[in-house]
C-alpha cells in the first residue's frame, strides 16, 4: 500500500469506530442476482436463447412458490425483452404480484449498466431515462437502489446524476485494487460520497464498495472442483444443451455435505466482516449469466440457509433471503454517522499491480466516434420533431412513424453505453451488433428529419412561386442547378460555425433563402482528391434553419473564391538548431500560431488578449506494448501495458497552409519513414477568420485540431504529445462525462506508472491496435 492513499484516508475516518458493533450474529443479506451483460462476448439475442429468457422465467416460478425467497433484476433490455416476446399473461400477472410483496426488487434500472469513464452525462440520462420510463409505465414504480457493479472506475459523475435522479443508496465494485485493500483494513468501504463540488451536499448518495470478492460468490469451494454455490452449471451458448448437463454444476446439497456448505459460507461471511463498520453484511448470490434454472439454485440454497440459521448462536451469523433495498433499509435504521468522500472518482481502475485497466478508453475508436455522432443526431431530430408537431405539426409526417424511428434509436444509443459495448471491450460480431443497431436508428432518424426538411422546403417554395426561385431538391446529390443545403440548429441559441460541405465543381455562389451572399471559402478536399470542400459560415438562431443554394459558376461571373495552398518540402525528424528561427503564421483576432520551416512542427501560440507568447509543439509517438502472454500482461481492449516509455513514430513530416477569407487551415502529414508512400498520422489545425460581431467571437477563440491515424503496425499505442513551458506543478483538470472538470494531481504510483497515469491524458491519446 503506497502513500498516494493517505489523503484519502484520513477522509475516510469513521465516526463511529471499528470494533463498536452490537453483540449477536452477524446479519447476513443473501443478495439473488444475475449479471446479464448486454453484450459483450455474445449478441444480445444470442444470450436471451442461451440463458437471460431463462432467467426470468425460472426466477418468476420460484419467488412465487416460496415466499421467503429474493432476486433483484438490473438490466432493463433483457427484462424488457422477455416481457414483450417470452412473459405469458399469468406471468406477467405474478411479476405485478412479486414486485407488490417486495420479493421482486428492480435495481438501477437502466436500459443497460453503463459504462462511467467513456460515456457522456446526456447518454447515461438516456439510458437510465429509457428503463425507468419502461418501469414506471408498466408497473407505476422507480427503482430506488443502484447496482453498478461492472463497469471498470467510477466516475463522480454518476453518484451525482443517481443522486438527482432520486436513488436512495450507490453501490459500486471495481475501484483501484490497493485502494480498496487500504478501505477495508480502515472499514471505510461505505461512505456518503459528494461527487460535484459545485452541488456539495444537495446531491450526495451513501454508497456501498463492495470487497475484494466483488459481486460474485466466492467461486470455488475447497471441497468440490465446481464453481461455488452455482449449482445450476454455467450458461451453453448458443443453445441450453439438450441433455440439461451444464458445465461446472457445484455438487448439490446434501445430508452428507450441508455442513461443509455451511462451513465455506460462514468463514467467508466472517472474513468479510472485518471490513465492515456494522454486523450487517451483504452476501451477494450469484455472477455472469446465472439462475438461469433459478429453481436448481434455490432448492439447494433453501436447506442451507435453514441450517445455519438453525445453528445461529453456535455460528455467529443468521442468513436470510434479501433485496438490496432491505440491506440498505436495514443499514439506515442502525441510525450510524458515516464518513463524507468530498469531490473525486476512483479512475483509472487497476486489478492487480501490472493490470491498468487504460485501454479501453481507446478501443474501437470506430463504434465510440458512431456512437457519439448517433447521440448528437438523436439530440437533433427529437429538438426538429418536436419544432414540427408544436404548436400543430404542419405536413405530411405521419407522427405514429417518426416516434417509432426516434425510439429506435434512443434504444441503439442506450444499448452502446453498455460497460462492454463503447468500452469497445465486446466481441467482434457483438460489435457488429451494436454498429448495426446504430446505423439502423440514424438512417430512420436521417428519414424523419429529411422529410421535415422536405415540407418545410416546399411550403417555402410554395410561397415563392410567383418569384420563379428554381432551387435544387435538398439531399446531398449534385444537379445541373447546383445544391440546397438546410442546416438545422438543435440547440436553443444562435450558433455561428463553419459547414462543410463536399461538391464537385471548384466555382460557386453561395446564397441564403433570402438570396443574399453568404461567406463561404472552397478548398480542395482532405477526403476526396477529385472533389472539394465548401465552407460556410453560418448564424443560425436556436431551434431554427438556415437554407443555403450552392451554384456553380463560370470564370465571368461572380463566385466564392478558392483558397490558396502553400505546400512545405519534407523535413526529417530533428530539432531546429538554428538561432533565428523560420516561422510561418496563421492568425486571426485572437491568436497567431506559428509553425517552424526547419521542422514543420507547430513551434508557440501567441493569444492577442493576454499578449503571451507560449511556445508548444506537437508530434507522434508510439507505445510499444507487451504482446506475449509469456513475457507477462498484455495489452488488449481492457488494458495497456507499455514495455517502456513512447517513442517517435515518424521520420518525416510535410506541410501545407491553406489560406482562404474564411479559414486559414495548416496540414501536417506525418511519414513512418522517408520512403513511405502513405502518411500515418496527420494534424489539421484550424482558425477561423471572422468578423468582431460578438455572436461570432466564439469562432475566434478557438485553434480547431482534427487529428487521423494509421493505420499502426502490431501492439502498438499511438499517442499526440502536446508539449508546451506552462509549469502546471504536475496538475490538470479533465472533465468527467462532460459534465464537471475534476482536478486531477499527479499520483505516484510504485508498479505499472505508465499505464495507471494514462487517464490523465486521455484527451490526447488515439485509437491503437493490439
Amino acid at each position: 500500500m503506497g502513500p498516494r492513499w493517505l489523503p484519502l484516508l484520513g477522509q475516510l475516518l469513521l465516526l463511529q469506530p471499528p470494533g463498536s458493533r452490537a453483540a449477536g450474529p452477524i446479519r447476513v443479506f443473501v443478495v439473488p442476482h444475475s449479471h446479464m451483460d448486454v453484450g459483450w462476448v455474445y449478441t444480445v439475442q444470442e444470450s436471451m436463447r442461451a440463458y437471460a429468457a431463462n432467467v426470468y422465467t425460472s426466477v418468476v416460478a420460484e419467488l412465487t412458490s416460496r415466499p421467503q425467497r429474493r432476486f433483484i433484476a438490473v438490466e432493463q433490455e433483457f427484462f424488457r425483452l422477455w416481457w414483450t416476446s417470452v412473459a405469458s399473461e399469468k406471468q406477467k400477472h405474478q411479476v405485478h404480484q412479486l414486485l407488490k410483496k417486495g420479493h421482486l426488487e428492480f435495481v438501477l434500472g437502466g436500459q443497460v449498466m453503463h459504462d462511467e469513464a467513456v460515456t457522456h452525462l446526456d447518454d447515461q440520462i438516456l439510458q437510465l431515462t429509457e428503463g425507468h420510463g419502461f418501469l414506471y409505465e408498466t408497473f407505476g414504480i422507480r427503482p430506488q437502489f443502484s447496482w453498478h457493479v461492472d463497469p471498470f472506475g467510477a466516475s463522480a459523475t454518476t453518484p451525482t446524476l443517481f443522486a438527482l435522479a432520486g436513488f436512495n443508496a450507490h453501490l459500486i465494485s471495481r475501484i483501484d485494487y490497493d485502494l480498496k485493500e487500504a478501505m477495508q483494513e480502515a472499514q471505510g468501504l461505505q461512505f456518503v460520497w459528494r461527487g460535484s463540488k459545485s452541488l456539495s451536499a444537495q446531491q450526495q448518495i451513501f454508497t456501498h464498495v463492495m470487497d475484494q470478492f466483488s459481486y460474485c460468490t466466492p467461486s470455488q469451494l475447497s471441497f468440490s472442483n465446481r464453481s461455488g454455490f452455482y449449482w445450476n452449471g454455467v450458461a451453453v451458448f448458443p443453445e441450453p444443451p439438450p441433455d440439461g448437463v451444464y458445465p461446472n454444476m457445484s455438487e448439490p446439497v446434501t445430508p452428507a455435505n450441508i455442513d461443509l456448505y455451511a462451513k465455506e459460507l460462514v468463514a467467508n461471511v466472517k472474513q468479510r466482516a472485518a471490513w465492515f463498520q456494522t454486523p450487517y453484511i451483504l452476501w451477494p448470490w450469484g455472477c455472469d449469466k446465472q439462475f438461469f434454472n433459478a429453481s436448481v439454485q434455490f432448492a439447494n440454497m433453501d436447506p442451507l440457509l435453514d441450517h445455519i440459521n438453525s445453528r445461529s448462536q453456535e455460528l455467529g451469523v443468521s442468513v436470510e433471503y434479501a433485496t438490496l433495498g432491505d440491506y440498505f433499509r436495514a443499514l439506515h435504521a442502525l441510525n450510524i454517522s458515516w464518513a463524507v468522500y468530498n469531490h473525486h472518482d476512483f479512475l483509472p481502475y487497476s486489478s492487480e499491480p501490472f493490470a491498468a485497466w487504460t485501454g479501453f478508453y481507446t478501443s474501437r475508436s470506430m463504434l465510440k466516434g458512431m456512437a457519439r455522432r448517433a447521440s448528437a443526431l438523436l439530440y437533433a431530430g427529437e429538438s426538429m420533431f418536436t419544432r414540427y408537431m408544436w404548436p400543430v405539426p404542419h405536413g405530411a409526417l405521419d407522427p405514429t412513424w417518426a416516434l417509432q424511428q426516434l425510439q429506435q434509436l434512443r434504444w441503439a444509443v442506450s444499448e452502446v453505453q453498455h460497460h462492454d459495448a463503447i468500452t469497445g471491450t465486446e466481441s467482434p460480431k457483438v460489435r457488429d451488433m451494436y454498429m448495426e443497431h446504430l446505423a439502423t436508428g440514424m438512417q430512420g432518424v436521417r428519414k424523419i428529419m429529411s422529410s421535415i426538411v422536405l415540407d418545410k422546403f416546399q411550403l417555402r417554395m410554395t410561397a415563392r412561386a410567383a418569384e420563379s426561385e428554381v432551387w435544387s431538391e435538398p439531399g446531398s446529390n449534385p444537379r445541373p442547378d447546383g445544391y440546397s443545403a438546410s442546416v438545422y440548429n438543435p440547440l436553443a441559441w444562435t450558433v455561428t460555425t463553419i459547414v462543410t460541405l463536399t461538391i464537385h465543381f471548384p466555382r460557386v455562389s453561395v446564397t441564403d433563402e433570402m438570396g443574399h451572399p453568404v461567406p463561404a471559402q472552397i478548398q480542395n478536399s482532405t477526403k476526396d482528391l477529385s472533389a472539394y470542400d465548401l465552407l460556410i459560415l453560418s448564424v443560425i438562431p436556436g431551434l431554427s434553419y438556415r437554407h443555403y443554394r450552392v451554384m456553380p459558376t463560370t470564370e465571368a461571373q461572380e463566385a466564392t473564391t478558392m483558397a490558396t495552398t502553400l505546400r512545405f518540402k519534407s523535413k526529417l525528424r530533428r530539432h531546429s538548431s538554428s538561432q533565428k528561427k523560420r516561422l510561418v503564421t496563421m492568425a486571426n483576432d485572437c491568436y497567431t500560431v506559428q509553425f517552424d520551416q526547419d521542422t514543420n512542427l507547430m513551434h508557440s501560440i501567441w493569444e492577442r488578449e493576454s499578449n503571451r507568447t507560449v511556445p508548444l509543439t506537437q508530434e507522434f509517438l508510439e507505445y510499444h506494448a507487451n504482446g506475449d502472454v509469456h513475457q507477462g500482461p498484455i495489452s488488449d481492449n481492457y488494458k495497456f501495458t507499455a514495455n517502456k516509455t513512447a517513442v517517435p513514430a515518424w521520420k518525416t513530416v510535410v506541410m501545407e497552409i491553406v489560406r482562404g477569407k474564411l479559414v486559414t487551415e495548416v496540414r501536417q502529414y506525418f511519414y513512418r519513414n522517408t520512403t513511405a508512400q502513405n502518411y500515418t498520422f496527420a494534424i489539421h489545425s484550424r482558425l477561423a477568420h471572422v468578423s468582431s460581431d460578438p455572436d461570432q467571437e466564439l469562432l475566434c477563440h478557438r485553434i480547431e485540431q482534427k487529428y487521423r491515424v494509421g493505420p499502426l503496425e502490431l501492439n502498438r499505442e499511438a499517442i499526440l504529445r502536446t508539449s508546451s513551458d506552462i509549469n502546471n506543478q504536475k496538475l490538470i483538470y479533465s472533465d468527467n462525462n462532460g459534465y464537471q472538470m475534476q482536478r486531477r494531481p499527479y499520483q505516484a504510483f510504485v508498479n505499472n506508472v505508465i499505464a495507471r497515469v494514462t487517464h490523465l491524458a486521455t484527451h490526447c491519446t488515439l485509437p491503437h491496435t493490439a
